[in-house]
């Protein structure tokens, strides 16, 4: 059975987190400076204009090993950092042996609540170390986990979703210890993509199936897709907050509201101000415009994860705002305009009051 072939390599849980409102990577390699390094590795594979508009920083931290069922993490725990105020904490688990024997792991995985707990111990650390390059920090926020299972093509033979087995790879990439549906199964390995005869990559919403002797592309790839979910949950949060205010704004008819709209205004210009650059941060920060494969990787990622529904929906709260903000202004002007009015209508009595005396 194709389930019971032997192979080798490591599990990436990759657990991405919004920590501030940005980081000033300059100042943060400062105090990480044997640490950082390229965010893409140099490869043949890649032209010289795939890469990110910022390069992230990577640091590698010392930490205890965790205990996941029969498997253990390495010591080695790899933090990368991004600009626009994302932690992505990568933990490896190295594995062996048959490919069904992995379920067990991929469903240990499965909303690890000890790996969640661990990066966030990571992250606060690394906080602490940052000081002021963090700007506005706030690790208040839920963390995204995605998980790749990296193996190394010299350890199975044959790559194909056939010839390693579609059951087994689905489960897999679903985090499931059990048997999936026909349809389920199918779903999950429905779009496998290749850059050679020798690896494969299959992404799902849960997990990844990366076979590639040098991975380390990929893996950045998927890593920053993770990211960017993570970015999109919270900026669509933080709108949904924001326009809940708006319409308190909106709908204030109080005695002093005509005082407080100028404080709103300014308050709605600082949201929208803040949620389109980081819309635009996070959506632009990784080009790929000469490799064909690593976009066909990110595309996947990005219809798995929904990335395209994340965007269109900040988009139009992103619109939203600034339509309340026109009429808010509006309201304002037309505040300004009676005003003036009652102040003319006083200047016109006093000179008449005047002119009696």
């Amino acid at each position: 059975m194709p389930e019971s072939r032997t192979i080798a390599g490591e599990c990436r849980v990759f657990l991405a987190f919004e920590v501030g409102y940005a980081i000033d990577l300059a100042r943060a390699a400062q105090r990480f400076p044997a640490s950082a390094r390229e965010a893409l590795p140099s490869s043949r594979r890649l032209p010289a204009d795939c890469d990110f508009t910022q390069k992230p920083l990577r640091v590698v931290v010392q930490r205890a090993r965790v205990a996941i069922d029969a498997w253990n993490t390495a010591a080695e725990v790899e933090a990368t950092l991004y600009d626009f105020g994302a932690i992505s904490i990568a933990f490896r688990v190295p594995f062996g042996g048959a490919l069904a024997a992995l379920k067990p792991l991929g469903a240990a995985l499965w909303n690890n609540a000890v790996l969640a707990a661990e990066a966030r111990a990571v992250i606060e650390s690394l906080l602490a170390t940052l000081g002021d390059a963090v700007q506005r920090a706030d690790l208040r926020t839920a963390g995204e986990d995605f998980v790749v299972f990296t193996v190394d093509p010299a350890s199975c033979g044959d790559v194909s979703v056939e010839a390693l087995g579609a059951g087994a790879l689905a489960a897999l990439l679903r985090l499931e210890d059990g048997e999936l549906s026909r349809e389920s199964a199918a779903e999950a390995v429905a779009h496998p993509l290749s850059y050679s005869p020798h690896d494969l990559v299959l992404v799902d919403w849960a997990a990844a199936f990366v076979v590639d002797a040098e991975p380390a592309a990929t893996l950045a790839v998927l890593e920053f897709a993770n990211v960017q979910l993570v970015e999109l949950k919270h900026l669509d949060g933080e709108l949904d907050r924001g326009l809940d205010q708006v319409w308190s704004m909106a709908s204030d008819r109080s005695l002093f509201s005509r005082f407080r709209l100028r404080a709103n205004l300014r308050r709605l210009a600082e949201l929208e101000l803040e949620g389109a650059a980081l819309f635009d941060s996070v959506t632009n920060a990784l080009k790929l415009f000469g490799d064909q494969h690593l976009a066909r990787v990110q595309r996947a990622a990005s219809q798995r994860f929904r990335i395209d529904d994340w965007e269109r929906s900040i988009a139009r709260k992103l619109e939203t705002l600034g339509s309340i903000s026109g009429r808010l202004e509006a309201r304002q002007s037309q505040h300004r305009s009676e005003l003036l009015e009652w102040i003319i209508i006083l200047l016109i009595a006093f000179e008449i009051v005047r002119a009696i005396a």
